[in-house]
């Protein structure tokens, strides 16, 4: 996601959300472990758990904020009936990528944090589903075609 060349069209608030989905899975926190973790580890065996428990750390800080921000990106807009869709994809992308993926304990309090985020704002994303569910169209044999 960082190393990307690709331009996003964000701006354009008919392609945020399905841009948002795409990214939602870079956003998976055993992702940017594997990003952020390029960066060699110390070669010593004593310094390497805890090298990598704070790169565990970091990468769930960084997706904390990520969520954050999709979060805000989705609740600060009026959600219309042709991007429930969107919204919808994203919750299962939320469900799949990041909530699925986290394994919580006692030692790691901080992918506690993530999960409760994740299922915070996964929980906010169904309420704005059912207050902008598109309406269905039936058919009736008494209107015209």
């Amino acid at each position: 996601m960082l190393g990307q060349q690709e331009t996003l069209p964000l701006w354009q608030e008919k392609t945020q959300l399905s841009s948002l989905s795409r990214l939602l899975g870079l956003m998976r926190p055993s992702s940017l472990r594997q990003y952020l973790g390029s960066v060699p580890l110390p070669p010593s065996q004593e310094q390497q758990p805890k090298a990598s428990a704070e790169l565990d750390h970091k990468a769930c800080y960084l997706c904390h904020s990520l969520l954050m921000l999709a979060g805000v990106v989705v609740n600060c807009r009026d959600i219309t009936p042709d991007q429930w869709g969107d919204l919808q994809l994203l919750c299962m992308q939320l469900d799949r990528h990041i909530s699925a993926q986290i394994r919580e304990s006692p030692q790691a309090t901080h992918h506690t944090m993530l999960k409760d985020l994740a299922t915070q704002t996964y929980i906010r994303w169904q309420e704005l589903l059912t207050h902008c569910q598109p309406q269905a169209q039936y058919f009736s044999p008494w209107k015209e075609v």
